[in-house]
């Protein structure tokens, strides 16, 4: 599950996970192992056209729920949220 903890390390590295490999801290990288990079990326493209409004609001309701349980708390659903708005 992704946390607000691991979603700010995603964000410092620009979600590049070579990037992350090479200058990561060792508590970094425990803390992300196993972590399936490609589901979040998905999932950020996903919020990005919601927030855009450029996908239909059955889908959109589909990637929240997506979120939801990718989501360890409501506080990184906003997060993400909140993020994939800016971009």
């Amino acid at each position: 599950m992704l946390t607000t903890e691991k979603l700010l390390i995603l964000l410092r590295f620009d979600w590049d996970e070579a990037l992350f490999q090479q200058r990561g801290s060792a508590v970094e990288k425990q803390l992300l192992a196993g972590l399936d990079w490609d589901k979040y990326a998905s999932l950020l493209q996903d919020l990005l056209l919601v927030s855009k409004k450029l996908v239909a609001p059955k889908y959109a309701r589909t990637v929240h729920q997506q979120l939801l349980a990718a989501c360890a708390d409501e506080a990184t659903a906003q997060t993400f949220i909140g993020y994939a708005s800016t971009l």
